[in-house]
């Protein structure tokens, strides 16, 4: 098979990924002036973590006048673990106030009292800094930016797959794509912002969209930049439903409700693991209680209890968006237990969201170094925001500065060959394949790893890339699930090599064969790059900036 038609579209900034972070970089880009188009993979504004996500994100300013960004800085990089770039850390927290009267310029409805924005509080944060949008559904905050930057002239892609991001002369030239009716098409653009997300659908228990595979990482890595902190990814501790796919907010049903959490002997967990402490409940910490309770046989049905009959009446109308589903309301248990939630580790970038390739910017889950070893509660929205925002304006304003680079055409036409050769028949179907390796990232590079489990994990990638496990590949959709296994493939062995260096436990990374904190040795960062002979990983001395150590106890 050979591609339909092949064409080219010039921009002045790309960007790829259509949820809060790419649009919230892309408004700002286009209100400086720039010509800016948005592609995603599945329709622009859908299909992305914002959209499904519960609305909420840490501002300050909003709520408790002792609270402010230098307290929003600390509690981050407590719960990172001191991992955390701090520097970029105070550039979220300085800005997120900000974003409240953004987004309801856009049209987003928060919720409020007398007319002045209402705040919650969760675990980590030593002030109630929440806020979120009125009915607390995802799509309250993103279809009215969308329709925003629709109404000044953003220009959509939808159902478009990115293969390679080309540069020359040193600096970003553009990236190439795949459509499901098997259009090849070419993006020349002077700046080019990648907001992806993250890569949690390499494990099997997820809550996330279902595209969210590490197409961004792949990308990242393809082209030589250096990643980081790809060993730390969040599980969060009370989901619901086949395969984790709906969160119970223990934060707002335990912390703020009167929830309990309880084992098959009607143990209240929290009481007996001594977790009642706000501060100390963070969800690296919970996970791994309910799967110790778990591997203590104390589950029920594989889970734990969420007890909803403490909550007053009154308050649990209040809920009633939170629940997994209409249906489910006035039910008063739910079996819970962990699931793939967010992934800390990504791409370096600096203060303007800038990778080490000029002119290549990434932005949300994508971009590493706001959450260390550990995300709070309200910090991802918020980065999604104040990072897109800050990368939007960087490309705008580099614009202009140097002439356009030139698309490189052979390094173009190699890239269609590439993809018109994967159109054989193979004996695996992808996504027998893709499950393949879901189950065994989840069972042995999860919540618990130790050595033994991660190796086994990386020779089961390396069989699954054989030629025994070729992919069956006979039209343009099934392409683009090749490619996303591909992706997914490479993204696994980034966070087992990383896991497999760090011999430590911190933050979300457990290792049972090495399970404290060790600040002597390892208070760095593992940067991880594509070298000659595959992945190099090397431990980088972190920058404690403002926040120490001693400063947490």
């Amino acid at each position: 098979m050979r591609f339909k038609e092949s064409h080219t579209i010039a921009c002045d900034v790309l960007v790829i990924g259509g949820g809060g972070s790419g649009l919230r970089a892309a408004v700002e880009a286009r209100e400086r002036g720039a010509d800016v188009l948005v592609v995603s993979k599945s329709r622009v504004g859908y299909g992305n973590n914002t959209y499904i996500s519960k609305a909420a994100f840490s501002a300050t300013g909003w709520g408790d006048p002792q609270d402010g960004s230098h307290v929003h800085l600390k509690d981050t990089v407590i719960g990172g673990r001191f991992l955390n770039d701090q520097k970029l850390v105070a550039l979220m927290a300085e800005q997120a106030s900000s974003q409240v009267p953004f987004l309801e310029k856009c049209g987003v409805i928060f919720w409020k009292k007398e007319g002045k924005v209402r705040v919650a509080k969760a675990a980590g944060h030593s002030f109630a800094r929440h806020v979120h949008a009125e009915r607390r559904v995802g799509s309250e905050l993103i279809l009215p930016l969308k329709a925003y930057a629709k109404r000044i002239g953003v220009r959509f892609g939808d159902k478009v797959f990115v293969t390679k991001l080309f540069s020359s002369g040193g600096r970003i030239a553009g990236a190439s794509g795949v459509t499901e009716n098997g259009i090849f098409q070419n993006f020349a653009a002077q700046c080019v912002i990648l907001a992806t997300g993250g890569f949690a659908n390499v494990y099997l228990h997820t809550n996330n969209a279902p595209g969210i595979t590490g197409d961004g990482q792949a990308l990242a890595y393809e082209l030589g930049l250096p990643m980081k902190d790809m060993e730390f990814v969040q599980f969060y501790p009370t989901a619901t439903g086949k395969l984790g796919r709906s969160i119970l907010l223990y934060e707002v049903f335990v912390l703020g409700a009167g929830a309990k959490l309880k084992n098959a002997k009607d143990e209240d967990i929290i009481e007996k693991h001594g977790l009642r402490d706000p501060m100390v409940l963070t969800r690296d910490r919970l996970a791994r209680t309910i799967m110790q309770e778990i591997a203590d046989g104390l589950d029920v049905e594989g889970g734990l209890i969420m007890d909803l009959s403490p909550i007053p009446e009154a308050k649990m109308a209040r809920l009633g968006p939170l629940f997994p589903s209409k249906r489910s309301v006035d039910r008063k248990a739910f079996i819970v237990s962990p699931t793939t939630h967010f992934c800390m580790g990504g791409v370096i970038i600096d203060k303007n969201a800038e990778t080490s390739v000029p002119g290549l910017f990434a932005t949300g889950e994508l971009g590493v170094g706001i959450h260390g070893a550990n995300r709070l509660a309200g910090n991802a929205l918020c980065e999604v925001f104040t990072m897109g925002q800050i990368a939007g304006r960087a490309a705008a304003e580099m614009l202009g500065e140097m002439e356009a680079p030139k698309m490189p055409r052979d390094e173009i036409a190699a890239e269609k060959a590439r993809l018109e050769s994967l159109l054989i028949h193979g004996r695996q179907d992808p996504k027998t394949l893709s499950r393949l390796l879901k189950e065994v990232m989840w069972k042995k590079a999860g919540i618990v790893r130790h050595r033994g489990s991660l190796e086994e994990v990386l020779q089961r990638i390396e069989s699954l890339r054989s030629p025994d496990s070729k992919s069956q590949v006979t039209n343009w959709a099934q392409l683009i699930r090749v490619l996303e296994f591909k992706n997914m493939l490479l993204v696994s062995e980034m966070v087992c090599r990383a896991a497999l260096l760090r011999t430590e436990s911190r933050g979300s990374h457990y290792r049972s064969d090495y399970p404290a904190e060790d600040n002597e040795h390892w208070l760095k960062n593992i940067v991880l790059r594509k070298g000659a002979r595959g992945m190099r990983l090397e431990p980088v001395p972190v920058s404690l900036d403002v926040i120490v150590p001693e400063e947490s106890k």
